[in-house]
């Protein structure tokens, strides 16, 4: 028979190896996600386009300024995607660590 402490830290352990699991799939998903390279190419496509027509006409300067700052913030974003992912997956390497640790410690 078990004691009831060992066997409730093993559930812990359990746990918190499957959200660490969770966090790491998550992370990954979220750095490889392919959402945000497809708007910036569409952003860089039309800015060119935009850029094209600037020099023609005086009055489009205003919408490549504009434009080329809206490029500015998706790739911010996209930085900002792939921190969040990094810090997910180091996140669940770690709590899947502890979780061996935790479940070592109390088989031996």
């Amino acid at each position: 028979m078990t004691n009831p402490a060992t066997t409730i830290a093993l559930v812990l352990a359990a746990l918190l190896g499957l959200t660490g699991f969770f966090a790491c799939i998550q992370g990954l998903r979220t750095m490889l996600a392919q959402d945000y390279q497809q708007t910036l190419r569409k952003l860089s496509l039309q800015s060119t386009q935009i850029g094209q027509k600037g020099l023609a006409d005086v009055t489009v300067a205003p919408m490549l300024e504009a434009a080329a700052r809206l490029i500015d913030a998706v790739n911010a974003l996209v930085r900002t995607a792939v921190g969040v992912g990094v810090f997910l997956c180091l996140t669940g390497i770690g709590m899947m660590i502890a979780a061996y640790l935790m479940v070592s410690h109390l088989v031996v």
